[in-house]
């Protein structure tokens, strides 16, 4: 299964019930980064919010068939994506460039347990790095890493081949890499900490 157990249960409770509660914690749980997202795109919070009422307006409709969808994390960003790209081309009239305008303004912990070590400097460094990666690059990085996508995923969801976002994913590493090493000098701290910032493939 590629959802956890507690959105998997919220899903059957939502289309077998119908359960109005579950539901509102399951919007609870997307909303933020659905909207952050969408915006994304839409460059304006307020549609964007629009969007994702949208989008859960949809999922409400057809709750029936929730629980069978394999990665309901990734159906609900494709759907958004998708909702958001209608939007910009009813309001400009013409088809909207997908991915080479986005605007990403992701606001996620990045760190784990294992970065307790790091200094406040090579943090911020680090940070400053993946906030310097071009658009389309760091949009692909925040669902492989943050989001917890696999490619096959993050493929469906923006419309682009695996191989597009692996070549991505190199250049997110490469410009981390650099940063990290104008802090340290020992080559196997620096490859144990790319691991880290390293996001799960499949």
């Amino acid at each position: 299964m590629s959802q956890s157990i507690h959105t998997y249960q919220l899903l059957r409770r939502i289309a077998s019930g119908p359960d109005e509660t579950a539901f509102k914690e399951l919007f609870g749980q997307y909303a933020f980064r659905l909207v952050t997202f969408a915006n994304s795109f839409l460059r304006n919070n307020e549609l964007s919010e629009e969007v994702v009422s949208d989008v859960f307006i949809k999922v409400w409709l057809h709750r029936e068939t929730l629980y069978t969808i394999e990665n309901f994390t990734a159906y609900l960003f494709k759907a958004t994506r998708n909702t958001a790209i209608n939007y910009l081309e009813n309001e400009r009239r013409v088809k909207a460039e997908q991915l080479e305008d986005v605007n990403v303004d992701f606001v996620v912990d990045r760190m784990c347990p294992e970065t307790a070590f790091i200094s406040k400097e090579l943090r911020e460094a680090i940070e400053k790095a993946i906030r310097d990666l071009p658009p389309r690059c760091q949009l692909i990085y925040h669902l492989a890493k943050d989001e917890k996508m696999k490619y096959k995923d993050i493929s469906a969801v923006l419309g682009i081949s695996v191989k597009t976002i692996d070549n991505q994913i190199a250049i997110a590493i490469k410009k981390i890499g650099e940063s990290i090493s104008q802090y340290v000098d020992n080559q196997y701290v620096q490859s144990f900490l790319l691991q880290i910032f390293l996001p799960v493939r499949n």
